[in-house]
């Protein structure tokens, strides 16, 4: 249970018995901010009931954690759903800023606030809702601008998420929220497009809006497919123009996470990130996105081919983007085009669905394999006692794992390890003697977490694939992340990397959105070197010959001044026996 659940009631709020209701009560009570019909179709909300049920024009009560606004949304949500006829026969209509006012009872305004009033039928009542909408500019998360934040971060641009519940994540350095990434500082927004598999709408606008960008175009790829919320675009959002992603394999999501954002001066800049575009996972869940420079406009006499840049991240970039044949891309695909990558250092990597095979690198599988094979080299060893490649341990962290196999040997060391244990001394070999350990977490991890139980509705990994996997257990370590301040946020992020056999320095690391799974990075290697994907997935890899170093240095006393972020400790804690993995 939520640990705001677990506080003791306030008076007029748990303490009344609310009607009673088939639908599940909503589990975040009077902190749920969701505004999609869908949601209030399949969730009671009993300080709801309970307010309507009194008869009376009531104020909504101070302690509600929410804004206002959230609460006036709501109430226009389940009026539109419950009494639609009757409401139109009242006169009910939406103002020009969104909000349900009766006709009789327009906006009363003042210097210090303005009072809207909604009419919400309850059996044959009508109630009155009088909320004060105070004129409160919300404070900034901090002084400084996103722009200083990037400064401040370079070379790397690797982030955190923001955790409210743990206000020293939010002093970190690289910490920041959705809306640092909407900042002015950052260029004059022009429209954008996100990229991603679940999105709250509303939320997703409440932050623009926070930003002053709620009205630019807005173009949205998702792969969750929300009932109603195609209808809640069209009737509130004009500038908003989106895509369901419907897969062809049963087994496969949309589960990528990008970020197009086009300036004004025709500038681009991408974001890759491992988070949903909702208001949980920007704020309960650990997570990790990467921010590119901001990439300038080329001449009109420049090619396609122009600004690549050394790692090539504009044309895979591409590739990418034209995997999925949408016209709704065809835009974004100019506005990339026309973009000078030179200034990236990271590689990009992706998989989409169906075969892939090395030469087109549409999958994690084959990409990461090839790209280590020919960047990264490791130490050479020379005698028994020096350090060789086979010291450089290989550390897979994870939200959800999939079905691997009966045996390590079937896809986990052959393949996968193969693809990951790869160097220039040595290229993809199946069945690699590298060390792997998977860092997911456990039943006592989620549970000791900010938010209990459902602390683990980020961690979707099947009770009965982990069953049918045991021999697992040998690879798994706890979520742990002392240093950070973050053992108790549980992990959405996904991370792969090396790591020296001192723990100071990294061969290589990656970000993506790819869980440890044959859907999102590719199952076995067939005899014509082809893999299957299921699943849409996006990264970026950081290879340290592209930011001008040996190695990533993720220790303080380390030579090197640029230290690399990384989010868990170690040593790493391996599971003891008595240890489970956190199952839905």
């Amino acid at each position: 249970m939520d640990s705001y659940l677990k506080r003791k009631p306030k008076k007029n709020e748990d303490n009344l018995s609310p009607k009673k209701s088939k639908k599940e009560v909503c589990p975040h009570g009077v902190r749920c901010y969701r505004r999609n019909p869908h949601h209030f179709k399949e969730y009671d909300h009993p300080h709801f009931d309970l307010l309507i049920g009194k008869g009376d024009s009531v104020n909504i009560p101070d302690h509600f954690p929410q804004s206002k606004d959230v609460y006036i949304d709501q109430l226009k949500i389940l009026n539109s759903l419950t009494h639609n006829t009757q409401s139109e026969k009242q006169g009910i209509q939406p103002s020009s800023s969104g909000t349900v006012l009766s006709n009789d009872s327009q906006l009363q305004s003042s210097s210090s606030n303005v009072v809207d009033r909604v009419r919400l039928s309850s059996k044959n009542k009508t109630t009155t809702f009088i909320m004060e909408n105070k004129k409160n500019v919300s404070k900034p998360d901090d002084s400084k601008t996103m722009a200083q934040k990037i400064k401040e971060n370079e070379p790397y641009c690797l982030f955190f998420s923001k955790i409210p519940d743990e206000p020293l994540t939010c002093n970190q350095q690289n910490s920041i929220t959705f809306k640092d990434l909407l900042c002015p500082s950052l260029g004059e927004l022009k429209c954008s497009l996100q990229i991603n598999f679940m999105i709250d709408i509303a939320w997703l606008i409440e932050q623009y809006i926070a930003q002053g960008v709620g009205k630019k175009p807005l173009t949205i790829i998702y792969g969750d497919d929300w009932p109603d919320m195609e209808k809640y675009i069209q009737m509130m959002l004009p500038n908003v123009t989106s895509h369901f992603m419907k897969m062809k394999d049963p087994f496969g999501i949309h589960h990528s996470k990008i970020g197009i954002y086009v300036y004004t001066d025709h500038s681009v800049r991408v974001v890759v990130s491992t988070a949903n575009l909702y208001f949980e996972d920007w704020n309960h869940y650990n997570q990790g996105l990467w921010v590119s420079p901001k990439c300038p406009v080329l001449p009109d006499s420049c090619k396609e081919t122009d600004g690549v840049g050394v790692t090539a991240f504009k044309t895979n970039f591409l590739l990418y983007l034209k995997s999925y044949n949408l016209p709704i891309l065809k835009d974004w695909i100019e506005y990339v085009k026309r973009a000078d990558f030179s200034a990236v250092r990271t590689m990009f990597v992706y998989s989409a669905p169906g075969k892939s095979y090395m030469a087109n690198t549409s999958s994690h599988l084959q990409r990461v394999g090839d790209l280590l094979s020919r960047h990264v080299t490791l130490p050479v060893k020379t005698t028994p006692e020096s350090e060789g490649p086979l010291s450089w341990g290989i550390i897979a962290q994870a939200s959800s794992i999939g079905s691997l196999g009966k045996t390590p040997g079937e896809w986990l060391r052959k393949f996968f390890l193969g693809s990951l244990s790869s160097h220039k001394q040595n290229s993809f070999t199946e069945n690699s003697n590298a060390t792997l350990n998977v860092i997911y977490p456990t039943v006592e991890n989620v549970l000791k977490s900010f938010y209990g139980p459902s602390g683990g509705g980020c961690l979707p990994y099947s009770k009965n694939t982990n069953e049918k996997q045991k021999w697992l257990q040998d690879y798994l370590h706890q979520w742990k992340a002392d240093e950070t301040h973050r053992s108790r946020i549980m992990p959405h992020i996904k991370t792969y990397c090396r790591v020296s056999p001192c723990l100071s320095k990294l061969a290589w690391f990656l970000l993506t959105s790819a869980n440890l799974s044959k859907s999102a990075w590719g199952g076995n290697i067939q005899r014509d070197k082809s893999v299957y994907v299921r699943s849409y997935e996006a990264g970026v890899l950081f290879l340290p010959k592209f930011f001008d170093e040996e190695f990533f240095n993720i220790k303080e006393n380390s030579d090197n001044s640029n230290l690399f972020p990384i989010m868990y400790d170690l040593p790493l804690v391996p599971y003891q026996s008595s240890d489970y993995p956190w199952c839905n």
